[in-house]
């Protein structure tokens, strides 16, 4: 199968969130292990965190959207596409249960 520039492009972004997202956990694990943070600075960090997960989740849709408007994937594919975008889901939950807790324990 030949690709298109744009198809290879959409599986270059693919591969780059596929890798910011461990990177990712594991700065939500230093945060989550970090005693000396002030609470306007574990918010401020969670808030990044927030977002960058938002930025992710909202990159990974709109390639997948592309791939799937413009590829005839099999139906199997598709289903598996959907299927990364939903298990990136609880991830954005984690951190909101996270924040939380911190909130508790550390905020004002």
């Amino acid at each position: 199968m030949s690709t298109t520039p744009s198809t290879d492009v959409a599986l270059m972004l693919i591969q780059l969130i596929a890798i910011t997202i461990p990177s990712t956990v594991v700065l939500i694990n230093l945060l989550r292990r970090s005693d000396n943070l002030k609470w306007k600075y574990r918010k401020l960090s969670f808030g990044l965190v927030a977002s960058c997960i938002t930025l992710l989740l909202t990159a990974a849709v709109g390639v997948l959207s592309y791939f799937f408007a413009q590829l005839q994937l099999p139906a199997t594919i598709d289903a598996g596409l959907v299927l990364i975008i939903l298990g990136l889901l609880p991830l954005g939950v984690f951190v909101a249960v996270l924040y939380r807790e911190h909130r508790k324990e550390f905020g004002p």
